[in-house]
């Protein structure tokens, strides 16, 4: 998230540059968008989280899709049945 997407979304932040600059953090940043932070959570697939993301703008949809390609897409099945989750 750039300063810019916090002023044009009128997050409730301050104001900065909230990307990853490492490996890990960029890791962490992609493993996050598995997991809603909704109540109840759910896992959230890939093609789900791209149709969201897109409403942000084709930079952030494409973006997503390099950490796809770069991370592949995650097997949220045995953590639905661990956890309970609904996956959508």
């Amino acid at each position: 998230m750039t300063r810019a997407d916090i002023r044009e979304q009128g997050l409730p932040l301050p104001p900065g540059d909230y990307v990853p600059e490492t490996a890990e953090e960029t890791l962490v940043l992609y493993a996050d968008k598995f997991h809603s932070k909704k109540s109840p959570p759910v896992f959230v697939s890939a093609a789900t989280y791209a149709v969201s993301v897109s409403r942000f703008g084709a930079g952030k949809a494409a973006r997503f899709s390099e950490l796809v390609a770069a991370y592949g897409e995650p097997d949220l099945e045995p953590l639905v049945t661990e956890y309970g989750h609904q996956l959508v």
